[in-house]
Order: structure tokens, then C-alpha cells, then sequence
């Protein structure tokens, strides 16, 4: 299944990279993921109160693992201020609920309070605006330094991608991405589902929460994003230190760089070595399954495999 992004000429000019994480986008794709594989360590170390497992329970009835939420949950347009994000939320109107609430549950039992907030209930209003903040408090704050390290490392190379090759790779480079054909673009997505730009371009989001496939909004209507993911979501991912005894510090180094994708001269400036030895050290790594390499015009680009983002993470559990 596919999200199809049909653009017209005028959208590639108006394609723009988020300038910080977004608190709220954040929030939602933690919740998501809280009570999945791999995430048992983060939990024991969280240790959130019952109150504060109150209100996660309640966000994950909006937020499925996989499937639609509603879009008042991440306003539009895109900030990277929470409280501005809550403000947006206890601003929603009856009819906005309504229609999001509807669309979020199609095919899931609609809950009482969900019946409620869908009425335009204040109060259940008031409870989701409550339940963000103390969701970004519990899951997301304490993540946020590397939060921002994460997507502040992916927005520059992504700028380095539209500067060296433009918009077009860009779109192509981006998690997920299937085909561009020079007017659609094709990605993953959990359902089929089309999105016609019609001119008003699109924002590209990044998030450090959200693994797999890219996110969009529901309402086509609103203004077009796709939310994606750097590529190290999990909290208790580990520095390179561990991996030190396994592969070396320089091919650690290395795996960590290329959770973004460089090209051999940029992994050596990154890095501090030669040309010569990006290229011996990217080599190895691709032999073992680690990275993968593809050439792009007289560059070659690397990667890290899930194989390398696994073992990056660490051991689970």
C-alpha cells in the first residue's frame, strides 16, 4: 500500500524542511510506539506514574500503533513551541472534532469519551490538551537534546542534498520513498491513499519518534506535510562507545554518521579522515550488510542498513 503525492510544478518550488522538531508530532509518535517491541527498557526507566499512565492509555486510544489519529492532534501549520501547539488544541472547534474524530475511527469501535470530544466537549478538550503536555513531560523532554542533535543532523544534510542536487533528489532521498516519476510521488504508507498538492507545496517534517513508514494528515484540505523519520527513534539507543570493542571507534563513528546519507567526501569530513579512509572504512561496512552504497553522478552515497541501525540500538528488552 501507497501514499501517492501528486505535485504540480509550482509545489517542487514550494517544498519546505521544517526548521526544529515539532513537540507535538513528537509526542504523538511516542505514544504510539511506548508499548511496543524493543521499548521495554524505556519504560523500566521512565517509571511514569499512574496518572501520567492514565493519560498515555487515554492518547494511545486516539493514537493506534499503526492507522489514522485525528489531525487536531498535530495542528497546522507545524510548530516547534508545545504550548502554541496546546493553545491550537483547546482551540479546535465542534466541527473540526467532529469530522476528525469520524475519520480517526472508521474502523475501530468509537469510544464514550471519544463520542464526547466528538460532540465538541469541552472538558474532553481540555483532557487531550492535558494529556500532550504531560505526554511531551513523561516520553519526550527527556529525550529532547537528542531529539533536536537527531533532526538538526538530518535537516543539514537534507539542505546539503537540495544544494548539490535539488529538490527532486531530495524527495527521492526521503525514508520510505518508493519512486518519483517528476509529478508523483510514491512512499509506503500503512493504507493507499492519494494527495493532490494543488499548489500549495508541501512541508517535510522530520521526527525522531516516528519509525517505518512516513506520516501525513488525514484532511487534504489542510495544508500538505509528511512527517518522517531520521532513523533512531528508540530511547535507549546507544552511543558508539559500546560498539567500540566490535567494529572499531572510527567504523562506530562511521554507522552513526550515515543514520543520514553522505557521500564518501562528506563521511570523510565528518569523520576527520582521508577520502581514502571513508572509502576503506564504508567498504567493510557494506561488506558486513551494515551500509549500503549507491552511486549518484560521480558520487557514491552510504547508508546504514537496519542491519547497522540494530546494531547501533543495541541490544532490546
Amino acid at each position: 500500500m501507497t501514499l501517492r503525492l501528486v505535485f504540480e510544478r509550482v509545489d517542487l518550488q514550494r517544498v519546505r524542511l521544517a526548521t526544529a522538531p515539532d513537540p507535538l508530532w513528537e509526542v504523538v509518535s511516542s505514544v504510539a510506539l511506548v508499548h511496543g517491541p524493543g521499548y521495554a527498557k524505556w519504560r523500566l526507566r521512565a517509571r511514569p506514574d499512574d496518572s501520567t499512565l492514565d493519560d498515555i492509555a487515554f492518547l494511545r486510544a486516539l493514537v493506534p500503533p499503526r492507522g489514522d489519529f485525528p489531525d487536531f492532534l498535530t495542528p497546522s501549520p507545524t510548530t516547534a513551541d508545545l504550548d502554541d501547539g496546546c493553545e491550537a488544541i483547546l482551540r479546535t472547534t465542534r466541527g473540526v472534532l467532529s469530522a476528525d474524530v469520524a475519520a480517526a475511527f472508521t474502523d475501530r469501535p468509537v469510544p464514550g469519551w471519544a463520542k464526547l470530544l466528538a460532540a465538541g466537549d469541552r472538558d474532553q478538550v481540555a483532557r487531550v490538551a492535558s494529556s500532550v503536555r504531560r505526554g511531551h513531560r513523561h516520553l519526550v523532554a527527556p529525550q529532547w537534546d537528542r531529539v533536536r542533535h537527531f533532526i538538526a543532523a538530518d535537516r543539514a544534510k537534507r539542505i546539503e542534498i537540495v544544494g548539490t542536487h535539488g529538490v527532486e533528489h531530495l524527495l527521492t532521498t526521503l525514508p520510505g520513498v518508493r519512486s518519483w516519476d517528476g509529478s508523483t510521488l510514491v512512499v509506503r504508507y500503512p493504507r493507499d491513499r492519494a494527495v493532490r498538492l494543488r499548489g500549495r507545496g508541501l512541508t517535510l517534517v522530520p521526527s525522531y519518534f516516528t519509525t517505518g513508514t512516513p506520516v501525513t494528515l488525514i484532511d487534504q484540505e489542510l495544508p500538505p506535510v509528511l512527517v518522517y523519520p531520521v532513523g533512531a527513534a528508540e530511547p535507549h539507543s546507544v552511543a558508539t562507545g559500546g560498539l567500540d570493542r566490535l567494529i572499531t571507534r572510527t567504523r562506530a563513528q562511521c554507522l552513526h554518521v550515515l543514520l543520514a546519507p553522505h557521500s564518501t567526501s562528506a563521511l570523510a569530513h565528518r569523520l576527520g579522515v582521508s577520502v581514502g579512509t571513508a572509502s576503506k572504512q564504508a567498504m567493510v561496512l557494506r561488506e558486513c550488510g551494515l551500509i549500503t552504497s549507491t552511486r549518484d553522478g560521480a558520487a557514491v552515497v552510504h547508508r546504514t542498513t537496519d542491519m547497522g541501525l540494530a546494531l547501533l540500538r543495541g541490544p532490546v528488552g
